[in-house]
C-alpha cells in the first residue's frame, strides 16, 4: 500500500464516475480501477459498491476516506506552517451552491479568489440541487437548510429576501396596489413537484397561486421571463436588483425571508485552504449584505 495508490482511491472516492475521476487524476478508466482493486486486495475489504449512479463508498471506504483526509490534514498544516504564503496555498475545493447564489452571486467574484490564492483550484457545482457532503459529494455546501445529521461544521452565512418582481414598464402606468389587482398578470415560478427544498416552495405563503403560470426549475430562467415581460414573480433581491430592468410590486404584502448555511466537512474544516476559501467568502457576503436584504 502506498500513498500514490490512496491519491487514486481518494480521487474515484470524491467523484464517484471512473471517467471524471479518470480524466483527473490523468490516467486511463481501466487502469483506475485495477489500481483501487489492488489497494482492496491488500486491505483484504471492499472499498465500493457499484450502482446505477456510480462508485459509492462501502464503510470501509468511508473510514479510509477519514484516515487519508486526516493526513492530508496533517501534511498542508505542516506545509502551510514553512510556507506562510497565500501563493502556497494549494489544492482542490468543490463546492456545491444552488443555482441563484452560484450564478448570481458566487461565480462572478471568484476570478477574485483566484487571484488572491492562485494555487486553489475552485470546482463550483452550482445546479437545482445540492451534493451530499455526507457521501463526500463536495467539500462545501451553501445550503438552504441547515444539517442536522452527519460531521459537518456549520455556520449561517447569511440571510437573503425575495419579494414580487415586474418588467418595470408593465407598470408604468401605476403600481397595482393590492392582491387582488395582479389577476391581469402571468405568475412566473417554479415547477412544485419538482423544488429540491421546501425552503423555494414560497408560492403557498402568498395569495398567488391562482395566476396563470409560466413555470421553470431554472431561476435563470424565471428570471429571463421575467425582465422580457412575462408577468410577475418572486425572486431573491440578490438576482433580481442586480441590474434594473425589474420593480418591486406590494412589498408589505410579499416579503420573504430565508437564510443561507455554510457546511463544511468537521474533520477538513481546519485545512487551509478551506479556511481561505470560508474566510473569503463570509466577507464578501458581510461587504455585499445590502445585495442580499434592505437595511
Amino acid at each position: 500500500m502506498n500513498w500514490d495508490d490512496m491519491r487514486l482511491f481518494l480521487g474515484l472516492a470524491r467523484n464517484g464516475r471512473v471517467a471524471i475521476a479518470a480524466k483527473g487524476l490523468e490516467l486511463d478508466p481501466t487502469t483506475l480501477i485495477r489500481r483501487v482493486k489492488k489497494l482492496e486486495d491488500s486491505l483484504n475489504c471492499k472499498l465500493f459498491e457499484l450502482t446505477n449512479k456510480g462508485y459509492v463508498l462501502t464503510s470501509h471506504g468511508v473510514k479510509l476516506v477519514n484516515y487519508i483526509e486526516k493526513a492530508e490534514h496533517y501534511f498542508l498544516e505542516a506545509q502551510n506552517e514553512l510556507h506562510d504564503e497565500r501563493s502556497h496555498l494549494a489544492g482542490t475545493i468543490r463546492v456545491s451552491v444552488s443555482e441563484g447564489f452560484g450564478n448570481w452571486f458566487l461565480a462572478p467574484r471568484l476570478p477574485e479568489f483566484k487571484r488572491l490564492f492562485p494555487g486553489i483550484c475552485i470546482e463550483l457545482v452550482a445546479t437545482s440541487g445540492f451534493l451530499n457532503l455526507n457521501k463526500r459529494e463536495a467539500d462545501i455546501a451553501i445550503l438552504l437548510e441547515k444539517p442536522s445529521k452527519g460531521l459537518l461544521v456549520t455556520q449561517k452565512l447569511t440571510e437573503y429576501c425575495l419579494y414580487l418582481y415586474t418588467k418595470a414598464p408593465l407598470v408604468e402606468e401605476g403600481k397595482p396596489e393590492s392582491l387582488s389587482e395582479l389577476a391581469q398578470f402571468n405568475l412566473v415560478s417554479y415547477v412544485p413537484d419538482l423544488v429540491f427544498a421546501p425552503q423555494l416552495k414560497f408560492i403557498e405563503e402568498t395569495a398567488l397561486s391562482q395566476l396563470s403560470a409560466l413555470r421553470s426549475t431554472s431561476i435563470h430562467a424565471q428570471y429571463q421571463m421575467l425582465i422580457n415581460g412575462a408577468g410577475v414573480g418572486i425572486l431573491p433581491k440578490f438576482i433580481a436588483e442586480h441590474q434594473q430592468g425589474l420593480t418591486r410590486l406590494l412589498e408589505k404584502d410579499i416579503h420573504i425571508k430565508r437564510t443561507f448555511w455554510l457546511a463544511t466537512h468537521k474533520e477538513t474544516h481546519s485545512q487551509a485552504r478551506f479556511q481561505a476559501f470560508i474566510n473569503w467568502l463570509t466577507d464578501e457576503v458581510e461587504k455585499e449584505s445590502k445585495r442580499f436584504c434592505d437595511g
